[in-house]
């Protein structure tokens, strides 16, 4: 159910103050008003409050006070009547009502008038009888429906590659020759001399590359859904009894 909270504040900065905490709870913009200058006064009456309510709140704004108005559900009233309760420049309601009313020039007639509902007209002999009724408010709040948690790790898994590799070793091999050498050639063949033969072999070796092989996105579809809100509202009824016995309801 929607609640109207409403308090008084000396100074513009305060009451804006207010709106935007307000704000911070999640209440929409369109549900917190401001209202200021000693020419706006009527606009109290589009808060639809009782008699006495908003002629206090009209003459706080000639005295150019402001009025913040709030229409919040069950769920954050205690919170906005918080907030409006404690900062500086805050206005007392009720010292504040009975002092203006205390004053030499106030007029009850006047005080009267300023409301939007009475219960005495000006005619005189008739009563009027306020016939109320509330209306259902239906807003949007957004709410968590789940989450998604990615984690990455990192996991070693065992690989094969085949290579081929090539491998040299000593053989060492006689070979009956029978060959003439003459001059030169045969002398060299008598003298001592030391020969190293290397041998050499491949071996594998091993190195590593990083490659990215897939991407995981993580993202939010949204839909849109009409939903039927059912509730129960309060509305004033009225019976008359009349003296020739007959009953009339409006």
């Amino acid at each position: 159910m929607s609640n109207t909270i409403t308090a008084i504040y000396r100074t513009n900065d305060v009451a804006e103050l207010v709106r935007a905490k307000i704000s911070e709870l999640g209440v929409g913009d369109r549900y917190v008003h401001v209202f200021g200058g000693a020419d706006r006064y009527d606009d109290i009456d589009t808060l639809h409050l009782p008699h006495d309510e908003a002629a206090t709140y009209k003459q706080a704004l000639r005295e150019g006070h402001y009025v913040v108005s709030a229409d919040v559900e069950d769920a954050h009233i205690d919170q906005v009547a918080e907030i409006m309760r404690h900062p500086e420049g805050g206005v007392d309601i009720d010292s504040y009502e009975t002092d203006y009313r205390s004053k030499p020039d106030y007029d009850a007639d006047a005080y009267a008038a300023t409301g939007t509902t009475g219960t005495t007209d000006a005619v005189e002999g008739e009563t009027s009888i306020p016939l109320a009724e509330e209306r259902m408010r239906v807003g949007k709040r957004v709410t968590d429906r789940g989450s998604a948690h990615v984690r990455t790790y990192v996991q070693e898994v065992p690989v094969e590659e085949r290579i081929r590799l090539r491998e040299e070793r000593l053989s060492v091999e006689r070979r009956p020759v029978d060959r003439v050498v003459e001059g030169a050639d045969a002398d060299a063949l008598f003298q001592d001399r030391d020969i190293e033969v290397t041998t050499q072999s491949e071996e594998a070796v091993v190195s590593k590359e990083a490659v990215v092989t897939e991407e995981v996105v993580v993202g939010k579809e949204v839909t849109e859904h009409e939903e039927v809100v059912s509730d129960t509202v309060r509305k004033t009824e009225v019976d008359v009894d009349r003296k020739n016995g007959r009953t009339d309801a409006a």
